[in-house]
């Protein structure tokens, strides 16, 4: 520069303009002085902003802005001093600075707050795995590194929390159910199937009990309702017992029958020592039953014999052969004696008076050896006396005439169309004839016999194959009876009528007295005897189907009460629910006799319909509570929006009020129905103050651009008047609004107000050849920019731009900026703001080429 002055001389100095002369004022009286202690020792920001505005000296009004502190009081200091004393404004608005930094601050925080408030949000969608506790720790550490946040983002991330926990509480509460549930089963099944062992094990000393009287001390029936006691609560957990229950429950009553019929009867050594010593058969018949039915009921257990039976049967087997073996001689010589009467008779009857003669003298001789005749035997020794005495006087020439016509009449019957039984009726009439004609003949004619037998097979034959058939039927009638008696058994016995299906039971008697006169005809005597069994079988069933009614009928009858009960009380939902569950037991309760239980059923409807209608009038004074909650809701939002249609100044000011009505809304208990419909609405109202705060960040960010800019080309125009050497005055003129223009403008965008100053400060300094160096800067500034934001530059510069990527590449400098961040873009702008006095027709190319990359990375950055 030194160089250059030498060469074409030294600029000429512009002549000082004399400043016109200052009126002379009134002289006023002296104002009090303050000096620097005085500021010094005040606190007051109220005192302090006075002497700040009206101090008497710069020293004095910046000590006094340098105290102030609230952000309220510098910014009323700032409007004062804005164009009033630029030194003042410029400590007041590096503090206003530092608030304003602080704010973008809270905002990014708040940014930060309430994406990880959506991450909580989020998660607490999903159900609680093994890592839903983790990732929770994980976004609680980045909300704890946060610091302070407002009242609405602290109260929606405590709800978020809230409902992750619980849904942790809930996981793990259900998982130490689970293996509390898991333990008492355990406990409920060993417990259960020791009860069935102890069971079993009391079958064994209730038979070894000596005497009646050790079954009574022994009180068997507690025990065994204290296993039935363990057995029914562990059946209460809804275990897989029915198996080891059904086990029991006949076990148990098998066992209690054991007793009673004990009790009855008297212990096993007892009745074995009676078989030993009693003589009558009938008290050794009746003892040998009782000793049956032990064993029998032994049996039923499914178990080994005890020892106490094994040795009775033992005994009474023995016995009982003996016994038998006597009884079945005297049985068999008594037997042999009436065959031998009953062919005396028969001899005496068909006239072999010789064989009737000697089987007369066997029977004499035998006679002798019996103790006691049976009444029936003797009757037939009689009539063979009786018989054999006729013989003598009987003529044979007065029976064959008879005989003769009746052989005529029986072979009339041959072929005969009469019906099989009248057939039958008519042939047995003859033959009967027959018998009451050849009496006390003491000689037979076997010609006669033989033809008379002959022509009754003949008559007979169409008769044989009818009754043959009828006999057929009648015994398989009979065979299908004993096979439905024996199904009826097999049923009473069998079928768990604990868990019954009455409806089938039902069934099964209908159906067994059907099938029962289906199977008709059958023998009679037989038949009468199976008639009994029948009988007592259906009326077994019957009475097990009427104490189910009875049962039936008072359960409902218990229902009924319990819900008359439920009319009275005050607690709607308690009672509801409960009426509920009494249905649902009405409905698993079977039925009852037909009358009783519709007048049951319209009762309870009746107590029912009470409880509901009370329930209803409740659920309608709910639901005015839940409307009047949403109401309150709706007007808090609504206060919400009224707050973000105003200015973002007013909506900053309102931020109590916010944080106020925020508060009021996440303390109501919102409905489950329309909990997620507020919950939105009142976050769409936040959003809308959000974005109205954006908004007017948004806005003030362009326009401190804007200033910037026009501030740029007002002090290229003070450059260029600079270097034409305009005159002083419109150079002051100038300088006088460019000052003002910074210091009044409010807000620079970061990092330029500096550069700004820095350029005016240069202004004395420009010389022609500073401005030709400048313009090509900036050319090359602007191919920079399109560089970074991959724009085309103009034919007219590619060279330029061709030979300035080459010229980084080889200096190693050429490290491209990430593409389209404002950040990388921000120091292009630094550099422009520094380079000055470039002429319009330069400049405005390309500073509209400049501003076009500057507007495409700040779009790029906003996205």
């Amino acid at each position: 520069m030194k160089l250059l002055r030498k060469l074409f001389g030294a600029k000429p100095k512009a002549e000082p303009i004399k400043a016109a002369p200052i009126p002379v004022a009134e002289p006023k009286a002296p104002k009090p002085i303050i000096t620097l202690d005085i500021v010094e020792q005040t606190n007051d920001e109220s005192e302090l902003l006075k002497l700040a505005s009206d101090g008497a000296t710069s020293q004095l009004r910046q000590a006094a802005a340098e105290k102030i502190h609230s952000r309220e009081i510098l910014e009323q200091l700032a409007k004062v001093v804005k164009t009033k004393d630029k030194n003042v404004f410029k400590i007041v608005k590096t503090k206003l600075d530092v608030f304003k930094a602080e704010d973008a601050k809270i905002a990014e925080l708040e940014a930060s707050a309430e994406r990880i408030c959506e991450k909580i949000e989020r998660h607490a969608q999903f159900d609680a795995d093994a890592l839903f506790k983790a990732k929770l720790g994980v976004l609680q550490s980045e909300w704890d590194n946060l610091g302070q946040v407002s009242i609405i983002v602290q109260s929606r991330y405590q709800a978020a929390l809230a409902a992750c926990e619980a849904k942790i509480n809930a996981q793990a509460q259900a998982i130490a159910d689970e293996e509390e549930k898991q333990a008492l089963d355990k406990q409920a099944l060993q417990l259960a199937e020791e009860a069935l062992s102890n069971l079993k094990k009391l079958a064994a000393d209730i038979y070894s009990a000596s005497h009646v009287d050790d079954l009574l001390n022994a009180n068997y029936e507690v025990k065994i309702q204290e296993l039935n006691n363990a057995v029914r609560l562990a059946a209460n957990r809804h275990l897989p017992l029915d198996k080891l229950t059904k086990e029991f429950e006949q076990r148990k009553q098998q066992t209690l029958n054991l007793i009673d019929q004990i009790k009855t009867s008297g212990t096993v050594k007892q009745l074995t020592e009676k078989l030993e010593q009693v003589e009558d058969s009938e008290l050794v018949k009746n003892t040998q039953q009782k000793l049956q039915q032990l064993m029998r009921s032994a049996r039923d257990f499914g178990d080994e014999l005890p020892e106490a039976l094994n040795e009775a049967k033992a005994k009474m087997d023995a016995l009982w052969a003996q016994r038998h073996q006597a009884e079945q001689a005297a049985k068999n010589t008594l037997r042999d004696f009436s065959e031998l009467a009953r062919k005396g008779l028969w001899a005496a009857e068909q006239g072999f008076v010789r064989k009737a003669r000697a089987i007369q003298k066997e029977l004499q001789e035998k006679r002798s050896q019996l103790a006691d005749i049976p009444k029936g035997i003797q009757n037939k020794i009689d009539d063979f006396e009786a018989q054999l005495a006729k013989l003598g006087d009987w003529h044979e020439f007065a029976v064959t005439p008879k005989k003769e016509a009746l052989i005529v009449q029986m072979q009339s019957l041959a072929n005969s169309s009469m019906n099989p039984e009248t057939l039958a009726t008519k042939i047995h009439e003859l033959q009967d004839s027959w018998k009451e004609v050849s009496k006390g003949v003491q000689q037979q004619d076997d010609e006669l016999w033989q033809q008379f037998q002959q022509a009754s097979a003949i008559a007979y034959a169409p008769c044989k194959d009818f009754f043959e058939a009828q006999a057929a039927e009648r015994d398989n009638n009979l065979e299908k009876r004993r096979e439905l008696v024996k199904q009826l058994q097999q049923y009473l016995q069998g079928y768990d009528f604990t868990n019954a299906v009455w409806k089938d039971v039902e069934q099964t008697l209908k159906t067994a007295r059907a099938e029962w006169q289906n199977y008709w005809p059958v023998p009679r005597k037989a038949g009468n005897e199976l008639q009994k069994e029948f009988e007592n079988l259906m009326e077994q069933l019957f009475n097990k189907i009427t104490a189910e009614y009875e049962h039936n009928k008072n359960a409902k009858q218990a229902l009924v009460e319990q819900a008359q009960s439920l009319v009275n009380s005050t607690d709607s939902r308690s009672t509801t629910e409960t009426a509920k569950q009494l249905q649902a037991q009405w409905k698993a309760i079977g039925k009852s006799w037909h009358k009783e239980d519709q007048q049951l059923w319209q009762e309870f409807r009746k107590h029912c319909d009470a409880v509901f209608a009370l329930r209803n009038q409740a659920f309608e004074a709910a639901k005015e509570q839940r409307l009047a909650i949403v109401n309150q809701a709706e007007q808090l939002i609504a206060q919400l929006h009224a707050i973000a249609e105003k200015s973002a100044e007013a909506i900053t000011v309102a931020k109590a009020d916010i944080d106020n009505i925020a508060a009021q809304f996440n303390a109501l208990e919102l409905p489950k129905e329309a909990a997620k419909q507020l919950h939105n609405k009142f976050h769409a109202a936040i959003a809308a103050i959000n974005t109205q705060r954006n908004a007017a960040k948004t806005k003030a960010e362009e326009q401190s651009w804007a200033d910037l800019f026009s501030a740029l080309n007002a002090i290229r125009q003070y450059e260029l008047a600079v270097l034409t050497q305009q005159s002083a005055e419109q150079l002051a003129t100038q300088k006088a609004t460019l000052d003002a223009l910074l210091t009044d403008t409010p807000r620079w965008p970061n990092g330029t107000f500096n550069a700004l100053q820095q350029r005016l400060a240069k202004t004395d300094q420009l010389t022609s050849e500073t401005q030709i160096a400048n313009a090509g800067l900036l050319r090359t500034l602007t191919i920079r920019a399109e560089i970074v934001t991959d724009q085309e530059s103009p034919e007219s510069d590619k060279q330029a731009r061709m030979e300035y990527q080459v010229k980084q590449m080889q200096t190693a400098f050429g490290q491209r900026d990430s593409r389209f961040e404002l950040s990388s873009f921000h120091p292009l702008i630094v550099e422009w703001i520094s380079l000055g006095a470039v002429a319009d027709d330069i400049y405005q190319p390309l500073w509209k080429r400049f501003d076009h990359c500057r507007k495409l990375a700040a779009q790029v950055q906003d996205k």
